[in-house]
């Protein structure tokens, strides 16, 4: 997650749509008073920031920032007024590839997978555990509170047209964090109809 006071923006992280080098690379352009939560495993150039609230927060409310805050939260902490004001964005995937991205991790990433490198795509399936996040830019009556899905399948030109917006100087996604671990896979239809049927929240906010 990212609070940019510098530009006004607000990224809110979600999972398997290069959410860590988008992070990463963004946080190149933060202010010193800005917010970088940070990630595991550490990704050089990225140096978490302002995450800690300290004892002055609230009790009953989160100590810090978390990588993957949702939007409601966020805007617990920072009030209506900045929250609202601010560009407020996040990236959704198509949920099938989301998925095996997802499975793919779990299987074969070393600070994921724990137990799971025996997982088959079937089995993966079968139990369900989708990389669901449409609870990270909904509110509690699922209506939406960010300014703007990015779509994972255009990330480059999409960030390319929010920088312009804001102005901050983005060239690209440079960093490549946790890659190298998706396998090939072919889902059957029936496989594909029940992923699309958990995303179907998500899928009215991002339709695919």
């Amino acid at each position: 997650m990212l609070l940019s006071h510098k530009y006004q923006f607000i990224f809110i992280k979600t999972a398997k749509t290069a959410g860590t080098s988008t992070e990463v690379d963004l946080s190149k352009f933060m202010g010193k008073r800005d917010v970088v939560t940070p990630i595991r495993p550490p990704v050089s150039g990225h140096e978490p920031r302002n995450y800690d609230l300290g004892p002055a927060s609230d009790l009953q409310g989160p100590s810090e920032f978390r990588n993957h805050m949702s939007a409601s939260l966020v805007r617990d902490i920072i009030g209506e007024e900045i929250f609202n004001s601010y560009f407020k964005f996040c990236v959704e995937r198509e949920p099938v590839s989301k998925c095996i991205s997802h499975y793919s991790m779990l299987k074969n990433s070393p600070y994921h997978g724990e137990g799971n490198s025996e997982l088959t795509w079937d089995a993966y399936v079968e139990r369900g555990g989708f990389p669901m996040d449409v609870e990270k830019y909904v509110d509690a009556d699922g209506q939406l509170i960010v300014d703007r899905i990015v779509r994972y399948e255009s990330l480059h030109d999409e960030l390319t047209e929010i920088s312009a917006k804001l102005g901050f100087p983005y060239s690209g996604i440079k960093t490549k964090a946790k890659s190298g671990f998706r396998e090939a896979l072919e889902p059957t239809d029936a496989q594909k109809e029940k992923i699309y049927e958990a995303f179907a929240p998500s899928l009215k906010h991002c339709p695919y």
